[in-house]
């Protein structure tokens, strides 16, 4: 975790940790979820049977739920940056 991070005032030290873990597993998963959804859209393309089509339809829903996780977790991320980017320009401006 980058020290800034660490310095950070008003925020959890946890809850930015369990933020960097939760995006950490969910970016492994959509990997993980990628290389699935290919593999079964690559048997889905030469089947063309309904179970083929069902397991591609079963993993891009898995991969869709992952990646509004991400978002999720990023737009929380985000939002810790802001407000710490807010905090340090007023530090700024009332030293000058």
């Amino acid at each position: 975790m980058p020290d800034w991070i660490k310095n950070m005032r008003g925020w959890n030290l946890h809850e930015i940790e369990d933020l960097e873990r939760i995006i950490s597993e969910n970016s492994t998963e959509q990997k993980t979820l990628s290389e699935n959804f290919k593999i079964s859209m690559n048997k889905f393309a030469g089947d063309r049977s309904v179970e083929t089509c069902l397991d591609a339809l079963n993993v891009s829903i898995q991969l869709a739920s992952i990646r509004r996780k991400l978002m999720e977790a990023y737009e929380q991320y985000a939002r810790l940056l802001e407000g710490e980017i807010i905090r340090l320009r007023r530090l700024c401006e009332e030293k000058v």
